[in-house]
């Protein structure tokens, strides 16, 4: 600390001045800080609410990943619902488009499903008129049918005669 008592009323006063003008320059660096201070808090807040709603949204997309994990689970299980993804499609983004080519795979697989299955069923019919005609075959190429038919006509035409 400065020892003033050599100092003249001159000196003092000028001394004064001085500090007045420093106390002046401090207050307007308070001033400046506070408003430093100020901004920096609504930036902060800014920021804040800016992250909490990145967050919401990153939420939202990660249960929407979810959606078209669960949907391929419900594939593997054959308990799919196609439009389960539907909220998911209705994106414009790459996700959407995901959720819209997993839909039209899954539709395209049901549909050979469909068809493979009506495949099978008409070679079942054939294979089962095939066996038919088989059979029938076997019966007429039979020497007892042969022998049966003979006497059949044997019989007409005795019919015939009377």
């Amino acid at each position: 600390m400065m020892d003033y008592s050599d100092l003249n009323q001159k000196d003092l006063t000028a001394k004064v001045e001085e500090l007045q003008q420093e106390i002046e320059g401090l207050k307007i660096d308070k001033a400046d800080l506070e408003i430093l201070l100020e901004n920096i808090t609504e930036h902060s807040t800014n920021l804040e609410n800016e992250i909490y709603g990145k967050n919401e949204i990153m939420v939202k997309y990660l249960k929407q990943v979810e959606k078209i994990t669960q949907a391929a689970a419900a594939i593997e299980q054959g308990t799919f619902e196609i439009n389960s993804l539907n909220e998911v499609a209705a994106r414009n983004d790459e996700l959407g488009q995901l959720a819209r080519v997993f839909q039209n795979m899954v539709q395209q697989v049901k549909q050979r499903e469909e068809n493979l299955k009506q495949q099978v069923e008409e070679l079942k019919i054939e294979i089962d008129k095939a066996k038919k005609d088989k059979q029938v075959a076997d019966i007429v190429e039979n020497d007892s049918f042969k022998s049966l038919k003979e006497k059949l006509k044997r019989l007409k035409k005795e019919q015939k005669k009377d």
